[in-house]
């Protein structure tokens, strides 16, 4: 197990959900685009280092 519960953001990493970023907003509105939105802002959030919630291993979806 890491000694820090601090993650490491590669260069590919962002360059990924910036990728993702632009393939949600050419997405249908729909529940679907909802959940993908929702996910986006919680790997945002963890990229720029706001703690999160540890809430198992499923995916926050637009809960956020």
């Amino acid at each position: 197990m890491p000694k820090s519960k601090t993650i490491r953001v590669t260069p590919n990493v962002k360059k990924c959900v910036e990728v993702l970023n632009e393939a949600v907003k050419a997405m249908p509105s729909g529940d679907l685009k909802e959940k993908a939105e929702g996910a986006l802002r919680y790997l945002s959030k963890t990229i720029k280092g706001e703690p999160q919630p540890m809430k198992g291993k499923e995916c926050p979806g637009a809960t956020l």
